[in-house]
C-alpha cells in the first residue's frame, strides 16, 4: 500500500519517477510502514508511561507507609483511583451528549473542560478523606499518573486495531498517520506527567487550605483551554 505528493518543481530539467514514470517531482510513501510505526510507536510510548507510573506510584506508596503506615497510604491511593475514574467518566458522558448534538470537536473540547474542571475537586475528596501532609499527596500524584499510563495503553492497542481495520474510520486513522508521520513529539507524555505533579500539589494545597479549591477549578479550566489553543495552533 502506497501513496506519493507532489513536491514544489525544483529545476527545468527533465523529470521521471522510476516508480510509475511521472513527470513532476513527488516521493513515494509506504503507508504500510508508517501506519505500523504509529501505533508501534503509541504502544511503546504507552508501556514507558506505564513503567514509569508503576516505579513512581510505588515509591510514593512506600514513603507513605513508612511516614504514617498502611493505612494511610492506602486511604490516598483509593480516593484518587476512584476520583480519576469518576472524572474520566463524566468527562465522557459529556462528550457522548455533546457529540449527539454538535461536532466531534466541539464533543471533545467539552470533555476536556469537564475533566479540567473537576480534578480539582478529586484532589480536594483525595485531601479530605486521607488528610494533610505531603506523603498522601505524593500518592495522589502517583496514583493519577498510574490511572492515566492505563488508559493510554489502552488506547494505543485500540488505535492499533482500528489502524489495522476496513471501513471509513480505519480509513481516517491511517490518513491521519500519514499526515503526522513528521509531528510524533512527546506533548502528550509531558502534559500526562505534569498532570500528576499539578495532581499532587492540589492535593498538599487543599490539604491545608481547602478552601482553595474555589481558585484551582477556574485556574484548571484556564489551563485546558490554553493548552486546547496551543494543539490547534500545532
Amino acid at each position: 500500500m502506497s501513496d506519493h505528493t507532489t513536491a514544489p518543481s525544483a529545476a527545468a530539467t527533465t523529470y521521471r519517477c522510476e516508480h510509475c514514470d511521472d513527470s513532476v517531482p513527488h516521493e513515494h510513501l509506504d503507508v504500510a510502514a508508517i501506519v505500523s510505526a504509529a501505533a508501534r510507536t503509541a504502544l511503546v510510548r504507552a508501556g514507558w508511561m506505564l513503567a514509569l507510573a508503576l516505579v513512581l506510584t510505588v515509591a510514593a506508596v512506600a514513603v507513605a507507609v513508612a511516614d504514617a503506615g498502611l493505612g494511610a497510604a492506602l486511604g490516598a491511593l483509593v480516593p484518587v483511583v476512584v476520583g480519576w475514574l469518576l472524572v474520566t467518566a463524566a468527562g465522557l458522558a459529556v462528550v457522548g451528549a455533546v457529540r449527539a448534538r454538535s461536532s466531534d470537536a466541539r464533543a471533545l473540547v467539552a470533555g476536556g473542560l469537564t475533566t479540567a474542571a473537576l480534578t480539582p475537586v478529586a484532589a480536594l475528596a483525595v485531601a479530605l478523606l486521607a488528610g494533610p501532609g505531603w506523603p498522601a499527596a505524593l500518592v495522589a500524584g502517583g496514583g493519577w499518573l498510574l490511572c492515566g499510563a492505563v488508559a493510554a495503553l489502552v488506547r494505543a492497542r485500540a488505535l492499533g486495531l482500528l489502524l489495522q481495520a476496513p471501513g471509513e474510520a480505519g480509513e481516517r486513522e491511517r490518513a491521519r498517520a500519514v499526515a503526522g508521520r513528521d509531528r510524533q513529539g512527546w506533548d502528550d507524555q509531558v502534559r500526562w506527567l505534569l498532570q500528576g505533579v499539578a495532581l499532587a500539589v492540589a492535593t498538599w494545597l487543599l490539604g491545608l487550605v481547602p478552601a482553595v479549591v474555589a481558585v484551582l477549578v477556574p485556574l484548571s479550566v484556564v489551563a485546558a483551554v490554553a493548552a486546547a489553543r496551543r494543539g490547534l495552533r500545532d
